[in-house]
């Protein structure tokens, strides 16, 4: 692909040209994460799982659990899966 110029309106807004929008599937629902990576600007899709994973951080911060707290439930809701969907004769060994 291309490199493509655009510049900047006064607001800041740039416009992503189409064939990169289509090339990223990149639709005006598409949340976008911008960050500033040494001297350059990178904007990147965001998928519903990253988006769902901020609002848990988010939550679990606000209800104020410790990491070990959520690490210990992850593992324990990880058995559960392993055991429903194996059966107990499959050992999570992870």
């Amino acid at each position: 692909m291309q490199n493509r110029f655009v510049s900047p309106t006064e607001r800041g807004q740039v416009t992503i040209p189409k064939e990169i929008r289509k090339k990223l599937q990149i639709t005006p629902t598409t949340k976008l994460r911008i960050y500033v990576e040494g001297n350059k600007v990178i904007m990147e899709p965001v998928t519903s799982l990253d988006v769902l994973l901020k609002d848990l951080v988010a939550e679990a911060k606000d209800k104020g659990y410790t990491r070990q707290e959520i690490e210990q439930e992850i593992e324990t809701v990880r058995e559960q899966i392993f055991k429903e969907l194996y059966g107990d004769s499959y050992e999570n060994n992870g």
